[in-house]
């Protein structure tokens, strides 16, 4: 988290810049006590206060002295050295759409890499939060070989929206338009700060849906094999959730900025878990808050910036026991992998890989399905309505998830483990807030793609958005009218 007292720490202004601590990439935060072992200093101290976030908002230290400014300049200079091809993204031309594949691979297993070797190989972090073990040969191609999948499906999003810009499905600012003038250059510097502030609400409200016991099951399940993190694990993740955790590029659908906005946001998405991952208390993004989520599953769902986990309940400090988890899901805590254990499922060998229960057989089959469908729809070898495939793809996981769970039936509850919540509460607010910032960007991604020219739902948006500004002049004018002929 951004420490905003890191000026009257260590009296320098740079202190924390880049997401650094006193300077170096291989630190531990500066509220951690060392005289602890790794993980049992208590965040508290470092968390849950709004006053701090909001002047970091105020400041835009959220973004120069945090790791937001590194992951900014990485996406710069991809979008810089790889400008989109629009006339082959037109026709989802496969080498346009290789190009884009191995760039994102590159990036992401240069960043993920640079972390596992630094730490695992090289020795530079002194605090591991686990010290008995390290990764093992078969957990790193378990967690790379999703982590791929990820790579692989950020790449569909992202080929999606230039054939989306290239076709008029989508509009957009030109790179020559977006610092024309200081109006378009304020907007596009508004988007850019914007993007990190989206992600951690995103993250929180999307990560605490997919814990909902008809998605945990069969989705997330999957990711939280990795009780004891290492960095390649950040993008470990059923498809699944790979599709709701990239629904975060939603306001790219909705609003008339540069593809940029897009890319930044992907490239956001893509190597951010890396770090947070990384298992050690000593390191750039040092993460113990999502550690301690790993450790005990029911608490910490979003990130350590704007403190939502502490305002419905479910932060928890430290490890061991803590004192400030309120949520009710009880002590529970994973150590070790198992096929009975209530939230894991599967284990983390490449044979693991392949689903071994009927059930989870069946899910993965519904869901892949619908994923090849659209992506069948979208470059022409199938015709089937826009509306009804993007449905599917959008909350088709979700019914499949409640249908499966039936039909085998399940000792847990369909909401746990929020089922000692109220449906009309916390758990139904949670649902409504995921509906429209995850499912519906969803919906209207795979809608944008398959629909007409001039369908999408960002026309609609644009002709209100005109529409309210007109009106918005027009009374204007009409009071400025009245008021002259007052002083007449």
């Amino acid at each position: 988290p951004l420490d905003i007292n890191h000026t009257t720490r260590h009296g320098t202004m740079m202190e924390g810049f880049g997401g650094t601590v006193k300077g170096s990439f291989f630190e531990a935060p500066l509220w951690v006590d060392k005289s602890l072992k790794p993980g049992h200093t208590s965040q508290a101290v470092a968390y849950g206060r709004w006053l701090p976030i909001l002047q970091s908002y105020v400041t835009l230290g959220y973004f120069f002295f945090s790791p937001n400014l590194v992951w900014f300049l990485i996406a710069a200079t991809v979008y810089i050295l790889f400008p989109y091809d629009m006339k082959a993204a037109a026709t989802f031309e496969p080498r346009f759409c290789l190009q884009r594949l191995l760039i994102n691979t590159f990036v992401t297993f240069a960043y993920f890499g640079f972390w596992n070797v630094s730490l695992y190989v090289w020795g530079f972090g002194q605090r591991k939060f686990n010290p008995n073990g390290n990764p093992t040969l078969g957990r790193q191609l378990h967690n790379m070989f999703y982590s791929v999948c990820g790579v692989a499906q950020w790449t569909v999003w992202e080929v999606c929206f230039v054939y989306a810009y290239a076709t008029g499905r989508l509009g957009y600012v030109s790179d020559a338009d977006a610092f024309s003038c200081w109006q378009e250059g304020a907007r596009t510097i508004a988007a850019i700060l914007f993007v990190p502030l989206w992600r951690d609400f995103h993250f929180y409200f999307a990560h605490r849906f997919l814990h909902m016991r008809f998605l945990y099951k069969y989705v997330h399940s999957l990711h939280h094999r990795n009780t004891d993190v290492e960095p390649f694990s950040g993008l470990c993740m059923h498809p699944v959730e790979h599709l709701y955790y990239f629904s975060c590029v939603g306001p790219s659908l909705y609003l008339h900025a540069t593809p940029f906005m897009m890319l930044w946001n992907g490239i956001h998405l893509l190597i951010s878990p890396a770090a947070s991952h990384s298992g050690w208390e000593d390191n750039f993004q040092s993460d113990q808050f999502h550690f301690l989520h790993h450790a005990h599953f029911e608490c910490n769902y979003g990130t350590s910036g704007p403190p939502l986990d502490k305002l419905f309940g479910t932060f928890r400090e430290r490890l061991g026991k803590s004192k400030e988890y309120k949520g009710e899901a009880g002590e529970t805590k994973a150590e070790k992998v198992s096929a009975s254990n209530d939230f894991l499922s599967g284990g983390l060998a490449v044979k693991d890989m392949v689903p071994t229960s009927l059930q989870s057989t069946v899910y993965n089959t519904l869901a892949y399905a619908t994923f090849a469908a659209f992506c069948a729809a979208a470059v022409g070898k199938i015709n089937v309505d826009p509306v009804v495939l993007a449905t599917a793809l959008a909350i088709g996981p979700v019914l499949f998830g409640l249908v499966v769970l039936t039909v085998f039936g399940d000792h847990q509850s369909y909401l746990w483990p929020f089922h000692k919540e109220r449906l009309i509460g916390a758990t139904g607010f949670h649902l409504i807030v995921a509906t429209f910032m995850v499912l519906l960007p969803t919906y209207h991604f795979a809608a944008t793609v398959l629909k007409s020219p001039g369908d999408a739902v960002y026309f609609d948006v644009m002709r209100l958005t005109a529409g309210f500004v007109g009106n918005v002049l027009e009374t204007a004018e009409i009071a400025g009218g009245n008021a002259s002929r007052v002083d007449l």
